[in-house]
């Protein structure tokens, strides 16, 4: 008899709430295999967005046959992998999507949370936040999480006008 792992549970989930994962990369050769072996543990339905990466990236790629590979032949940005990893998930008829960061940062055991989430509020959109005082945090994320955060604000203050 099988038994109910979490992940197996993770995985009947992402089927049923029609859910997948976005995964954008730019050289992050040295994580992402590990991720996306993390990944497959819970679903297959994987979308990856190769933002020109100049690293090992599409060799990595190539021992994946089963994910969905979007590659930009050069490095457009984080928001504009995310916008077409988005625009293939529309056309692969998920529902929802689960983006996670490639560099080894975000982790596939939370996916249990966003889709708890995404049962209990069918309809919102589910933000995951990191404790960016932890040691291992890079600069160049406690920088553009700042950064963010600074903009919502600013953006928050003119909206209230």
């Amino acid at each position: 008899m099988p038994v109910n792992t979490p992940q197996s549970a993770s995985s009947d989930l992402f089927l049923t709430l029609g859910c997948g994962v976005l995964i954008p990369t730019y050289n992050n050769a040295k994580t992402l295999e590990q991720l996306i072996h993390g990944v497959l543990e819970y679903t297959d339905r994987i979308i990856l967005v190769n933002d020109g990466a100049t690293d090992d990236t599409a060799s990595i790629l190539q021992r994946f046959p089963q994910l969905t590979v979007i590659t930009h032949p050069l490095n457009e940005g984080k928001g504009m992998a995310l916008r077409h990893g988005f625009a293939a998930a529309r056309e692969a008829g998920y529902r929802y999507i689960i983006t996670i960061d490639s560099d080894g940062q975000h982790f596939p055991s939370d996916f249990h949370l966003f889709l708890e989430k995404i049962k209990e509020n069918p309809d919102a959109l589910i933000i995951g936040a990191r404790n960016m005082t932890v040691d291992n945090v890079p600069g160049k994320s406690t920088f553009g999480n700042r950064f963010s955060n600074f903009w919502y604000v600013v953006v928050q203050g003119e909206c209230r006008l």
